[in-house]
């Protein structure tokens, strides 16, 4: 690529300098060069669109790296110092925003073509009190779980759609030699997916989150759905439903037991479709014989999804008219004239209306698609501020070092820090 590219390590010109060396008069009236913070690991197909975005305005893109295995940390660590670029690619989720006080700080895009077009999207992902901070190109991460078809087929199962379910498929795999359901604590991050799985049923139009957010619904509340959600992932531990080495396993360990047949499922999220593929040598086809896909909540098929930071855009505010406008620009171009050929090039699912939805997707693929529109409500843990220790938390449950009581009152405590000290009314 033609696209200037410094790592994030390198200092770069903060707001105060750039105020500095160009006051508000001798400002440019045109901006050449944008500054976009951007995931390391971006797809191919985004890093194609800061490309095309630079040939058709003219503008210069500088992409600033941020490494993607330390992505919220060097982002918020580098936010803080009051540094700025005039993209930033980040999460669309309010937990996160919260962390960057968009009010202050951030562009309001509501009045953007393509916020109208995005459906209810914009209701539980990237705004703040009814205003819109951020752009979602891309299709979100669907939470569910993956299955074996030859083991459930051979032993006369069909896949889950419930808790009950989960639970009754272990006693039917029991002695098989199959783990039921593999869990991948040396990753940390998959022990969250059950217990956030259980609660989405509950989560509707994120009335269930909302209420958590505002304090009008303790975490801690022994008969609610998130002390449920606990107990039951508790529940399937002590069932014996897990892999022996549940604590030390790592979702790669996972992808390879499912699809090679030693594990019957696991929980994990859409966007590890390559990993899956990788193991079935690149055959698409081979991976959609072998492996399905189901959303999974306490009562019945809800998932769960939540939109990812690669392709989300945000345009701070940094003083430079110039760049504010070009950054409009860019958001506008890779919303409206861009976005077909982002999709395209993905291949993804649109999420704005207008745009045509590519043919070359898999049957495993498809399955994420119809997760989405059969109802899945965004992970209730999307929008509460406070919530990053739940890793934490679920990783000691798994390993029986806590109990759900005692995570859920952890979380209770850590959700009520956070959202007063960002101020969030209801704390």
């Amino acid at each position: 690529m033609k696209l200037t590219s410094v790592v994030a390590g390198v200092a770069t010109m903060t707001v105060a300098a750039a105020l500095t060396a160009c006051s508000a008069s001798d400002q440019p009236t045109e901006a050449t060069t944008l500054t976009i913070w951007h995931n390391s690991a971006d797809s191919p197909a985004v890093l194609d669109l800061y490309e095309r975005f630079e040939k058709e305005s003219g503008i210069r893109v500088e992409l600033v790296d941020i490494p993607s295995d330390s992505f919220e940390t060097t982002v918020t660590t580098k936010w803080a110092t009051g540094d700025r670029p005039d993209i930033l690619e980040y999460h669309p989720t309010r937990s996160a925003l919260f962390a960057l006080n968009p009010a202050q700080n951030m562009q309001d895009l509501s009045d953007m073509d393509f916020v109208a077009k995005s459906g209810d999207l914009y209701k539980a992902m990237g705004s703040v009190d009814g205003t819109v901070y951020a752009a979602i190109t891309g299709f979100p991460s669907i939470f569910g779980v993956y299955y074996n078809k030859a083991v459930l087929a051979d032993a006369g199962l069909e896949p889950p759609t419930s808790f009950a379910d989960l639970s009754g498929l272990c006693d039917a795999l029991a002695g098989t030699g199959v783990a039921p359901i593999f869990e991948s604590g040396g990753s940390a991050w998959p022990t969250q997916i059950l217990p956030l799985l259980y609660v989405s049923d509950a989560n509707e139009g994120d009335a269930y989150g909302s209420a958590i957010a505002s304090g009008e619904e303790p975490l801690d509340d022994p008969d609610g759905a998130f002390v449920k959600g606990l107990e039951a992932y508790a529940g399937l531990r002590d069932q014996g439903c897990f892999n022996a080495d549940a604590t030390s396993a790592t979702f790669e360990n996972a992808i390879t037991a499912v699809f090679d047949g030693s594990a019957a499922m696991t929980a994990l999220h859409s966007d590890v479709y390559a990993a899956f593929l990788a193991a079935a040598g690149d055959d698409s086809a081979l991976l959609d014989e072998t492996v399905g896909f189901v959303p999974v909540s306490a009562d019945g098929p809800i998932g769960a999804y939540a939109s990812a930071p690669i392709g989300t855009f945000y345009a701070p505010k940094t003083g430079d008219t110039a760049r504010e406008k070009a950054a409009r620009e860019f958001i506008d171009f890779a919303t409206g004239a861009g976005y077909q050929d982002l999709v395209d090039a993905g291949p993804s699912f649109p999420v704005i209306d207008g745009a045509e939805t590519p043919t070359d997707f898999s049957e495993l693929q498809l399955a994420f698609k119809a997760a989405y529109d059969g109802g899945a409500t965004v992970a209730v843990n999307s929008n509460v501020a406070g919530f990053g220790g739940f890793v934490t938390e679920t990783s000691k449950l798994l390993a029986g070092q806590t109990t759900p009581a005692e995570a859920a009152t952890s979380m209770q405590q850590q959700v009520e820090q956070a959202s007063i000290a960002a101020g969030i009314p209801g704390w």
